[in-house]
């Protein structure tokens, strides 16, 4: 049995033979046979990983490795606090590390949950002779296996429709599509995209009007949504730019930190300084080198910008992806539920000699009418008023307002009817209020064939027939129509005039329907309904037509504009029609009068080369599937685009996941889209994203602040050290191993956490977004690093030569504190890189205040506390010691603000 076939270009006889089944269905004994040739009909997950191989991830770091370097060493040396810090320092990084990175992968596991739990097939059990309806769990329908399918029920695999009966499904899960799609049975031609087989069904799609039959012909990952969670699963998630930096960044402090050392040992053979000492010195050195802080700083000062995302309604699964955003140059969106509101609105309505438009988005019944721009009251209006009726009332659709917490609007039903009911509720009618004044008697069921619905009411002892559907076919049952409550005979200007707005209106993307009535006697309905189903001459009188999309989010084009200003490009990619796309794309700002719009079938007969050039200039891809979206993404990714990536269903999950950063919408999106996004919109706002975006470039700004706090500490300490053995050619270490610790992870480590949180820095949304190479340490910094470092050793050096003649301890506690206190004023230096710290003002930032009070706290606890002294090898200074220490260390201040000066005039006579 051949399963790749394009089962939509077969008919049905075609396909029961194709399958080597039978149109009543499977036998138990065969349905067995085929469960075990083709293997349960579920979603296979990927080996998860597990909480070891995260851990283990944690250590596997240059930095990691010298630090244990240093604490083997210091445990030759007999330094055993010097080891246990160190040890102490490994283990916190290592679990710092572990839990922001432990998020359990259940993209699959959601993938699961959206299938159905059971399926109602036919089969024949071995002791009947004949079919039998049965319930069955989901997992075991096989290939073959035929399918019952009524409103309401979940598809339980892909299979082929035999029968159809005004059977309309939801796929836009899969698909994209705002509408339901109305099934048939008829064969198609080969090559259409999976949204226009129309004779096929979807696992894990959902019926909403209507029955059917149909025979499987897919199942697990056989299935459309099987290829979305192979594709899942096949997509290795790319690196965020601020990954690849601090792993560089860590490599390279590593080596360096190793070459320090051994150039150390070289200088201590040099000068004749005995083994041990030359050890220690080493030792000290490597330590120096390694801002131990970082891997903790680096998640706080993310956590600081998940928590600013949060109060934003962005919220942040994984660290890195706070950074990503504010690198991101490209956000490939989908439409539906994303840049639209997934609630079909009803905007036109046509009735008499008037268009009216209609305002408000959703289901809550609010919005104004608009006659030429003017306030229209539509319950003045003859005409108005009873085309909204006629869409109320021939209708099965509710509108139900919920008050679980907080109070919003829901539909049941179809939400073309809810959209017209929508409509009417806005003008002040009540369903239920005016179905107790036209009480239906009758109707006749809306029909893919006859492609319209009519219902039949009783009001004041006569019949009103409601007819609404397709226009063309309304107007074929039309011989008058109605204007200004009155009726008069329709001419052919009038039928010209109606399909020249019909087509109009179908150009702005709007689902039209026509709408007729008709007064009949009760002995009438039945001659009527035949009539109506036999397209024999009915005499409707035609009222209107009413128009209707999936509108785009009112707060959508103001976002799409500060993106723009930001330099970041807005591409669409959708499942829906063509028509749909260019007419939201051209409303929201995102294409212009003459942009193209590719279809995914274009994209299919293009090779990657082509893709990447029309890349390049489009903005808008129509009716694609979901791994065209992942071709999208990768191939922007080619053109050297940092991808975000946003979307609600599961056809956008794969695309997700290979994007930098994938968003999903909190409220309408499937547990497969969040499970598999960094972030996830709680408020499903568009809007929500440009504020992440400006987060997270804040974010990245605030990072480099913290780094260069970090490795101007480690220069200084380096230089300091260095100095201190080739110019003073000092006999000891003039600070130990552990001093350093306190000053990288006490020190420093306070005064980080402050600067993470740091304001924004100018107009940050008025920039380009930074480049994916763009260094975190760059050739300024490095510049910035270096006069700092030398102040702090010429300042340290300064004071050890003071002190030098007082015993080791003093000395040592000397040069401790000085390093110590060139930090606490260097903090004040890292708030800006031009800024003068007079401009922004000492109390801009008030945890920085109170984080240099804390570290000067702590500084004091390790000076004047017993056991402090003894863990840190310090002892109490004096106020003449602290009146030398800080005039020295203020110099650092004092420096730095003379280069900003320096820098500001520079940029200056560039511009």
């Amino acid at each position: 049995m051949d399963l790749e076939q394009q089962w939509h270009t077969l008919n049905t006889d075609e396909t029961i033979s194709a399958l080597e089944a039978h149109q009543e269905g499977l036998t138990v004994a065969e349905a067995e046979k085929r469960l075990e040739e083709y293997g349960l009909n579920e979603l296979e997950g990927d080996r998860k990983i597990s909480k070891l191989d995260i851990l283990l991830s944690q250590v596997k770091n240059p930095l990691v490795y010298v630090l244990v370097a240093a604490g083997i060493i210091s445990l030759i040396a007999g330094k055993n606090t010097d080891a246990i810090v160190i040890g102490a320092v490994i283990i916190f990084n290592t679990l710092i590390g572990f839990f922001q990175e432990y998020r359990a992968e259940e993209a699959l596991e959601a993938l699961k949950s959206q299938a159905a739990p059971e399926a109602e097939v036919i089969r024949k059990p071995e002791d009947s002779e004949e079919y039998i309806e049965m319930t069955v769990p989901a997992k075991y329908v096989v290939p073959g296996d035929v399918i019952l399918m009524d409103e309401g029920d979940r598809v339980p695999a892909d299979a082929r429709l035999i029968e159809a009966f005004n059977l309309e499904v939801d796929e836009a899960m899969l698909t994209g599509e705002s509408f339901s799609v109305q099934k048939e049975t008829d064969p198609l031609q080969a090559d259409l995209p999976a949204a226009d087989r129309t004779n096929l069904l979807y696992g894990g799609t959902a019926i909403t009007r209507g029955r059917g039959r149909a025979i499987v012909y897919a199942t697990g990952k056989s299935t459309e949504m099987g290829k979305i969670s192979t594709l899942i699963q096949e997509t290795e998630k790319v690196q965020s730019p601020l990954q690849k930096q601090i792993s560089d960044l860590g490599t390279k402090l590593g080596i360096f930190a190793f070459i320090i050392a051994l150039v150390m040992v070289g200088v201590g053979l040099l000068v004749a300084l005995d083994l041990e000492e030359i050890f220690l010195f080493a030792l000290a050195t490597a330590v120096s080198s390694i801002p131990e802080g970082l891997p903790a700083v680096m998640s706080i000062t993310l956590a600081v910008g998940v928590n600013r995302m949060a109060k934003r309604n962005a919220i942040i699964r994984r660290l890195p992806a706070v950074d990503t955003l504010g690198a991101a140059s490209v956000i490939c969106s989908d439409k539906t539920g994303t840049l639209t509101t997934n609630k079909m609105t009803v905007q036109k309505i046509m009735a008499g000699d008037k268009l009216i438009e209609i305002s408000g988005t959703g289901y809550e019944p609010k919005g104004n009418f608009r006659f030429q721009d003017d306030d229209f009251d539509p319950c003045e209006d003859p005409d108005i008023r009873l085309a909204l009726k006629i869409g109320l009332l021939c209708n099965d659709a509710r509108l139900t307002k919920h008050r679980n917490g907080e109070e919003y609007w829901d539909i049941r039903g179809d939400p073309t009817e809810a959209a017209m009911i929508v409509a009417a509720a806005k003008a002040g009618f009540n369903k239920e209020t005016q179905e107790k004044k036209y009480h239906r008697i009758d109707e006749l069921p809306f029909s893919s064939k006859t492609k319209f619905m009519a219902t039949f009411h009783e009001h004041d002892d006569e019949v009103w027939a409601f007819i609404k559907g397709a226009p063309e076919k309304i107007l074929s049952f039309c011989q008058h129509i109605q204007i200004n409550g009155e009726t008069r005979k329709l001419s052919e200007e009038d039928r010209e005039k109606i399909l020249e707005q019909n087509y109009e209106m179908a150009d702005q993307a709007l689902r039209v329907l026509g709408l007729a009535y008709l007064k009949i006697s009760r002995d009438a309905i039945e001659s009527t309904k035949e009539n109506l189903e036999y397209d024999h001459d009915v005499k409707m009188i035609f009222v209107g037509l009413s128009g209707m999309m999936d509108p785009p989010r009112e707060e959508v084009f103001e976002a799409i504009k500060k993106c723009k200003t930001a330099g970041i490009r807005v591409i669409m990619a959708t499942g829906d029609h063509q028509i749909t796309a260019r007419a939201i794309a051209r409303s929201i700002g995102i294409l212009d009068k003459d942009g193209k719009v590719i279809t995914g079938t274009e994209v299919e007969d293009m090779d990657d080369e082509a893709l990447e050039e029309e890349l390049r200039e489009v903005n808008v891809f129509a009716r694609v599937a979901p791994d065209h979206k992942h071709r999208l993404v990768q191939s922007l990714q080619r053109l050297g685009y940092v991808v975000a990536m946003t979307g609600d269903g599961v056809n956008d999950a794969p695309a997700l996941q290979a994007a930098e950063i994938g968003i999903a919408m909190g409220i309408t999106g499937t547990d497969v889209t969040k499970e598999t996004a960094e972030m996830v919109l709680t408020d499903d706002n568009f809007a929500s994203i440009v504020n992440a975006v400006e987060e997270g470039r804040i974010v990245f700004a605030n990072v480099r602040k913290v780094v260069k706090l970090l490795l101007a500490t480690n220069a200084g300490e380096i230089l300091t050290l260095l100095s201190a053995l080739v110019i003073l050619t000092v006999e000891g270490l003039i600070i130990t191993p552990v001093q350093i610790l306190w000053i990288n992870l006490v020190t420093d480590g306070i005064l980080d956490i402050t600067l993470a949180m740091e304001p924004k820095e100018g107009p940050v949304m008025e920039e380009p977004p930074r480049k994916q190479n763009a260094r975190i340490v760059n050739k300024e910094i490095i510049f910035n690093i270096l006069i700092v470092a030398i102040v702090m050793a010429v300042g340290t050096l300064f004071v050890y030569q003071q002190t030098s003649n007082s015993e080791r301890m003093i000395a040592q506690t000397m040069v401790f504190t000085t390093l110590a206190m060139f930090q606490v004023f260097n903090a004040f230096n890292c708030r800006s890189q031009k800024q003068s710290i007079f401009q922004m003002g000492f109390f801009s930032n008030p945890y920085l205040l109170l984080g240099i009070a804390g570290s000067v706290l702590m500084q004091v606890f390790a000076l004047y506390v017993p056991f402090m002294q003894e863990a840190l090898e310090t002892v109490p200074i004096t106020l003449r010691d602290w009146g030398l220490i800080i005039p020295v260390t203020v110099s650092i201040l004092v420096v730095d603000e003379i280069r900003k000066l320096i820098q500001r005039q520079l940029d200056r006579r560039q511009k």
